[in-house]
This record gives structure tokens, C-alpha cells and sequence, in this order.
């Protein structure tokens, strides 16, 4: 007679529904280039499993944690939330509630709090994008709060490395390489199978959390009232000049030169938004904005698509500001506008030798259409040039609309 298959037994222990959970994750991993929908769907079952695992385990902050987890991560794939079929916004809604519950079992992880800001970052922008200033706001205020602990949180940790290790050193032992083992584990109700490990602390992790830290305070600044604007300028001087210095200092030195560029870009992006944010308020004039985005300077030199195109959308923003406060009026320094996004075509003409997409064509025909808009405007005093060049400007513009297609 034939063998019969042993029957799969459903999990019933913390470890049996993450190594279960495991299986169908590597299994979305790895059709997720190939085939999106059976990616998805073997996520889905991956997210089902964790969920009934939270259902017999729910002091589990290991499952808590990688179910909000692989929910952050489906709504960072745009393949895999099309092939999913729901809202991006309901997911990250969805991947919001998972993290808090995780928050709640465990509050001092540093990976959770910084994968809830991102969560709520990412959904404050979708909100914003939506003309949901108003729900947008309190998230991002509760994401930099989160930031804020999880930075504390990290600095303590890398502190306790440390000394851990100028102990090891006095006794004759080997400091432990970062990339190596885990240094501490936090108890479960399981703890006799699983225990949450909270893998060390590098000066890497507190640079990313300064990077999420100022990604989440320049869209802040774009939505909130001028008189709360120095507050935020305060907090994004105290990260970029005090904080992130030293954590850089702290990086192998081969590493450092790279890490100040970003911290740079960082750095020169929060305070074109910040310069955007006051001029729309009457806070400044054009001249003092336009000397603010001076900055992408320090980084320009280094040919990198991140910094040029950064640059590119600061510039085009200058612009459409600048028109949205004085069309119509005889004040309109439309020279200015003119010659930045000149300037902004230049710039992605150096990244499309770089890198060719479809956003960086839909970009040019956008700055493209802003000069068309100069060029056919009424006020006195635009010079014949421009307004001679509108009918190439709508053509140039098409073409563009048609390379992004």
C-alpha cells in the first residue's frame, strides 16, 4: 500500500507560527520580481498566520512586531499593494494599528518605535497629498515624538555597548562586532521556545533615525501655521549640527564622507522647504528664499541623482510659489522664475545621462508648462524672447509628457 503523508499539524506554540509565518514570507520574497500577484497572496497567507498567531500569543511582541512589519513593507511595494487591491492609505491605516499594538507590548524597541514614525509619516503624506492637512498634522507631530525616543532609546544602548566593551577589553576578551551577535534578549510569554532579540546599535542606525527624523520635519513645515515654523527650524538645527556630527564621527572612516553628503542633502532639502514655507506665509522675499536653496551647492558637485533631482524640485517649487503670491501683479520678478527653471532642465538633463524614468520626463514637461505659463502672461514687462519662445515650450512639453508614457 501507499504511503500516506503525514498529516501538517496547525502551529500551536509562538515558534511554530513564526517559522509558519517564515515560510510563506520567503515565499513572497521569492516571486516578488517575477510574479507580484503571487507574491502578494503568499504575503497575505503570511499576515494570516501571524494574526492567528496573535490570537492564541497575544503578549508576543515577535509576532506582534514582524506582522506590522511585513505590513509596512507591502505598502513600500506599489506592485504589491496594486495586486492586493485595497487603498494605499486603508493599508498603511492597517499597518499603523499593528504597530501600536506592538508599541504596547513592547515601548522601549527601537525598531518599532522608528517603524511606527515611518508608518505614520507615510500615511501623513498620503493624507496631505489629499488636502488633509488637518488629520496629516497630528501624525506627524506623533511620528517626531517617536523619533525623539527612539533616538534617546539608541544613544543609551550604543552608550551601554561601549562600555560593555571597555569591560571586555580590560578583562582580555574581544569587543563584540555589531554585525555579529545580539546583545540583549527581552522576555515573552514564550520565552522558554523565543525570545525578541534586539540586535546592537550603530552609529549607522542613529543616522537613519536623524534622516527619518528631518524627512518627517520637511513635510511638517509645509503644513503648519507660520507662528509654529521656528519650532521645527529648532528642531531640525539641534539634528543637523549637533546630533548627526557626532554620531558621523563615530562610523569607520572610510564611511564618514558619504554620511555628511547625506546628511547634506538632508539638511539642504528641509531648508528649501522651511524657505517655502516662510515666503508663503510673507515670512521672506524671493531673494532670501532663492539664497536659501544655496545649499544644494555642498552637494551638487557629487553627480548624485538623489541630490540633482532634489535640487531640480526645490527650484520648480521657488517658481510655482513665487507665481501663486504675484501673478497678476507688476512685482512679479518673472526674469527669476524664467532662469531658475532654466535651470531646473539643466539639472535633469544631467540626470537623464545618469538615470532615465518616467518621473524625470513627466518633470521636464512640467517645468516646461511653468514656462509656458510666463511666457503667456499679461504683465507688462516680459521681454519678446520669452514670449516668442511659447510655441516651442508647448512642444518641448508634449514630448516629454510623451517619453513618460
Amino acid at each position: 500500500p501507499k504511503k500516506q503523508k503525514a498529516k501538517t499539524t496547525a502551529p500551536e506554540s509562538e515558534a511554530e507560527f513564526q517559522e509558519a509565518a517564515d515560510f510563506f514570507e520567503d515565499t513572497g520574497g521569492k516571486w516578488r520580481a517575477g510574479d507580484p500577484a503571487k507574491s502578494g497572496r503568499a504575503f497575505i497567507r503570511a499576515l494570516d498566520v501571524y494574526s492567528n498567531g496573535i490570537l492564541k500569543h497575544p503578549k508576543s511582541f515577535d509576532l506582534a512586531y514582524n506582522k506590522a512589519r511585513l505590513e509596512l513593507e507591502i505598502t513600500q511595494r506599489p506592485a504589491l499593494v496594486a495586486h492586493i487591491g485595497r487603498p494605499i492609505v486603508e493599508l498603511l491605516e492597517q499597518a499603523l494599528g499593528s504597530h501600536r499594538y506592538a508599541l504596547q507590548l513592547n515601548e522601549e524597541n527601537p525598531d518599532v518605535l522608528f517603524n511606527t514614525s515611518q508608518v505614520l509619516t507615510a500615511l501623513a503624506e498620503q493624507l496631505s497629498q489629499a488636502d488633509e492637512a488637518g488629520r496629516a498634522i497630528p501624525l506627524l507631530h506623533e511620528a517626531l515624538q517617536l523619533l525623539s525616543a527612539c533616538l534617546s532609546r539608541q544613544e543609551m544602548l550604543l552608550e551601554e555597548q561601549r562600555r560593555a566593551d571597555l569591560e571586555d577589553m580590560r578583562g582580555g576578551g574581544v569587543p563584540l562586532d555589531p554585525d555579529e551577535a545580539p546583545v540583549s534578549t527581552i522576555g515573552c510569554e514564550d520565552s522558554a521556545e523565543m525570545a525578541t532579540i534586539e540586535r546592537p546599535v550603530t552609529a549607522s542606525d542613529l543616522l537613519d533615525t536623524v534622516h527619518a527624523s528631518l524627512s518627517a520635519l520637511t513635510t511638517i513645515v509645509a503644513l503648519v501655521e507660520s507662528d509654529g515654523l521656528g519650532t521645527y527650524g529648532d528642531m531640525a538645527e539641534s539634528l543637523t549640527e549637533l546630533k548627526a556630527p557626532q554620531y558621523v564621527s563615530l562610523l569607520p572612516v572610510n564611511e564618514r564622507q558619504s554620511a555628511q553628503a547625506i546628511v547634506a542633502l538632508d539638511r539642504a532639502i528641509f531648508i528649501a522647504a522651511f524657505a517655502d514655507a516662510q515666503y508663503s506665509a510673507f515670512m521672506i522675499e524671493a531673494e532670501t528664499y532663492l539664497a536659501r536653496l544655496d545649499e544644494f551647492k555642498v552637494v551638487k558637485d557629487q553627480g548624485d541623482v538623489e541630490a540633482l533631482s532634489s535640487e531640480a524640485s526645490a527650484r520648480t517649487e521657488f517658481a510655482l510659489s513665487v507665481l501663486a503670491r504675484l501673478e497678476g501683479s507688476p512685482d512679479l520678478p518673472f526674469e527669476l522664475c524664467w532662469k531658475q527653471l532654466g535651470l531646473v532642465q539643466d539639472l535633469y538633463g544631467q540626470i537623464v545621462k545618469l538615470e532615465s524614468h518616467s518621473q524625470i520626463h513627466l518633470s521636464r514637461g512640467d517645468a516646461e508648462m511653468i514656462r509656458l505659463r510666463i511666457a503667456t502672461n499679461k504683465a507688462a514687462g516680459i521681454t519678446e524672447s520669452i514670449r516668442k519662445a511659447a510655441p516651442i515650450l508647448a512642444k518641448n512639453a508634449q514630448t516629454y509628457y510623451r517619453g513618460a508614457m
